[in-house]
């Protein structure tokens, strides 16, 4: 019986032909005993081998057809090895394709463990655990741990693994794949096979404690018999009110997702990442090899023994990952971890300024502005509309490709009065004040205006803006000047305010950025006002209004607050909801945090726990975007958006002991979800991170703004008489190396 596996992997171009025959002796066996090294198995000693067993399972399988009469045979199987190639903006709708993007393996670090996986399986297409336990240990797992590891690589419980078990395993392990949406659940579903040692689908509580023990052995914390047993014990009660003997799956899933279990981001990883050759750091990564022969000398003769595809497998492929080659080459290093998700680089813009070089050129704007002594823009007027007066030269000859210049449009429209943003701008100046005509408009109210035109405008505001918010990083970088403002609950009249005391001719003629902290809607009136606003300006000058995300840009939140109540009652219940939920939409693709001079870190919450599986800055672009469901698709999203500071004089001595022995975060009982954290863990995330201040929201403030934690911490707030109080409200400059704080009047 022959039977013949024909490999094939499309995206590498290698075709491979694995062959195996089965024969059966009927013959005196002592014609065979001098064979030096030869031994005869019947179906009854193949089936009883032990560890480390056959390479591969084609002998039992055949030799169990024969065993059952089956007639003697040519076998013909076609495997296809699962390499996966991304495109420049993928949709990664399966969730094998989202774990490799999330272990940031693309085509080329696939290719590379393809080759590692022949290699350590050869002659056969499958591991088994011997291979798999010497691979493992070239790769730092001891080897005490493998048989572990490789009963969660297992999925189907063949005790063997093809490829594509391999590959997704070491993607589940990468020290990059984030421990939050989608590859949560995936991870923790190779940490409950990890830990389920009998592989009845059941975690036994002394496999629990087993993890129990590797989560505190992860954290530094004592790992002696009564301290696991304590801590499992009470853990043990999280996975609901029932008394079982053991855990389930889905009652673990849930118990991770919803934050009451915590601990599993720093187990089953590796110590480095995979699919690295060397050298490989020091290449373009679109570059190709073109020198296969010396490359081949260089990894030994067992290698060349083994891989005859091997230059097949290093054609010439251009990577499709999401690195393009501008990206690579202006990334800064804490990017390059994130770079599998990296947009396109058509908005880069954020920090050109800074990146530009002395090879920069600066060129003509395309319009002259008008500015009255108010600060207000008077007129408007294009280049090519003022040729032939006193203003232009006649040596300057302004070609009519110039008016369509691609590089200009942003700037056409940031000046047309009748483009969306600027309609919308224009209708919130007649919302904003009063008319004494027949009408008597009184000021911040809509008066006889069709709702039904805004309603059409806000909607197409939503579906550009949303756009922007998807190519923008989930960590904006950008420059000082910058003003820093935080939560605004719907208090279109403040906003007015900081527009007339800081870009009152408008951002474009303003020489600073503006960046909003989150919290646009909810409590006050004009959620909806404070949106189309903040969209319109987004839009108008992307680079200079930075908008991230809070907690308030949540669904489940507005429908507990006023938002979703506000939009029905101006818009009706049909278009209302309709408008709602563009909004959200918009929100669900935002940004979650920024940096400023790369030394001023930004969030709505405060800073990340490690529970968050956060190691870097570079963490957070790897985000998912968009991000619909926060809670349970990204922990580290959910933190940075819910995350307090401790006021230390609130807490027991007790309390205050128990901080100290920890990494500086408990459970925020105050808000019921998330994290509060310490000065020492605000010390440790800017050192580890280089970092010298952070600015959040999310509190308000009596004075529009508080210095905290050893003046490293400042929490903005800038909606005044918030829920009918009397605070302040303020913003941060940050600007010439200092952070200034500044109380605005809004009476």
């Amino acid at each position: 019986m022959i039977r013949i596996n024909h490999v094939i992997c499309p995206p590498a171009r290698l075709r491979m032909m694995n062959i195996i025959f089965l024969v059966t002796y009927s013959g005196p066996v002592s014609l065979v005993d001098c064979t030096e090294g030869c031994q005869w198995f019947g179906l009854k000693e193949l089936g009883a081998m032990k560890e480390p067993g056959l390479l591969s399972p084609e002998p039992l399988e055949l030799l169990t057809l024969l065993e059952n009469g089956e007639p003697m045979s040519m076998d013909f199987e076609e495997m296809v090895l699962p390499l996966t190639e991304m495109d420049a903006i993928p949709e990664l709708d399966n969730h094998i394709e989202q774990l490799l993007a999330a272990g940031k393996l693309c085509f080329e670090e696939q290719r590379n463990i393809l080759d590692e996986f022949l290699v350590a399986c050869h002659p056969c297409i499958v591991m088994n655990l011997a291979n798999f336990t010497l691979y493992m240990s070239a790769h730092g797992i001891p080897e005490a741990d493998c048989t572990a590891h490789f009963r969660a690589f297992d999925v189907r419980r063949r005790r063997y693994l093809d490829f594509g078990d391999f590959l997704y395993g070491l993607a589940a392990m990468q020290p990059c794949t984030p421990h939050g949406a989608l590859a949560a659940e995936l991870r923790c579903r190779y940490i409950f096979r990890y830990y389920d040692s009998n592989e009845d689908d059941k975690m036994e509580f002394a496999e629990f404690k087993n993890m129990v023990h590797d989560i505190r052995s992860k954290k530094g914390l004592p790992c002696d018999k009564e301290s696991v047993d304590n801590e499992a014990s009470e853990h043990a009660r999280v996975f609901g009110d029932e008394t079982k003997t053991s855990l389930e799956l889905m009652a673990f899933l849930r118990a991770v997702g919803q934050l009451k279990f915590r601990g599993t981001s720093s187990l089953f990883r590796l110590p480095k990442a995979s699919g690295q050759r060397s050298g490989d750091a020091e290449k373009p990564d679109t570059e190709v090899s073109s020198d296969d022969d010396n490359d081949e000398e260089s990894r030994g003769a067992k290698r060349k023994r083994t891989t005859s595809h091997n230059k097949t497998l290093r054609m010439t492929h251009r990577i499709k990952g999401l690195i393009g080659t501008a990206t690579v080459s202006q990334s800064s290093d804490s990017d390059t971890a994130g770079v599998i998700f990296k947009s396109p680089d058509v908005r880069s813009r954020v920090l050109s300024n800074s990146s530009q070089g002395s090879s920069a050129v600066y060129e003509l704007a395309t319009h002259s502005v008008k500015v009255k002594r108010s600060g207000i823009l008077s007129d408007v007027r294009t280049l090519w509309d003022m040729t032939g007066t006193s203003a232009v030269s006649g040596s300057i000859e302004i070609k009519p490709e110039d008016k369509t210049k691609m590089g200009r449009v942003s700037s056409v429209d940031s000046f047309d009065s009748k483009s969306h943003p600027n309609e919308m701008l224009h209708g919130l100046r007649y919302f904003e004040r009063s008319a004494n005509g027949s009408g008597k408009k009184k000021n911040f109210d809509w008066g006889n205006v069709d709702m039904v035109s805004l309603a059409k405008c806000l909607l197409s505001l939503c579906r550009d803006v949303e756009k922007l918010f998807r190519e923008e990083k989930r960590l904006v970088r950008l420059k000082a000047p910058t003003y820093i403002l935080g939560d605004l609950h719907g208090n279109f009249h403040d906003l007015i305010c900081f527009e007339k005391a800081f870009w009152r001719a408008g951002p474009l003629l303003t020489p600073c950025s503006f960046l909003f902290l989150g919290d646009y809607v909810d409590r006050g009136e004009h959620g909806l006002e404070v949106v189309a606003y903040l969209f319109s300006q987004k839009i108008l000058a992307p680079d200079k209004f930075i908008l991230i995300r809070g907690n308030h840009e949540l669904r489940t939140v507005q429908e507990m607050f006023t938002f979703k109540t506000e939009c029905c009652k101006k818009f009706g219940k049909t278009v209302g909801k309709q408008i709602w939920e563009s909004v959200n939409a918009c929100f669900d693709s935002m940004p979650v945090a920024a940096l400023v001079d790369n030394k001023i870190f930004c969030a709505h919450g405060g800073i990340p726990s490690p529970d968050t599986g956060f190691k870097s800055l570079s963490d957070i672009n790897s985000i998912p975007v968009p991000l619909k469901d926060v809670e349970k698709e990204s922990k580290l999203a959910w933190e940075l958006m819910w995350n307090d500071p401790v006021k230390l004089e609130l807490l027991s001595d007790e309390v205050k002991e128990d901080l100290d022995s920890s990494s500086g975060f408990f459970f925020n009982t105050r808000r019921g979800t998330g994290h509060m954290f310490t000065c020492k863990a605000l010390e440790e995330f800017l050192h580890s991170n280089n970092l010298s201040h952070v600015v959040r929201a999310h509190e308000v403030q009596q004075a529009g703004f508080q210095v905290l934690q050893k003046g490293q911490l400042l929490t903005v707030f800038s909606s005044s008489g918030y829920c009918g109080g009397s605070n302040e409200a303020a913003c941060i400059l940050a600007d010439r190396m200092k952070l200034r704080t500044i109380r605005l009047d809004t009476s």
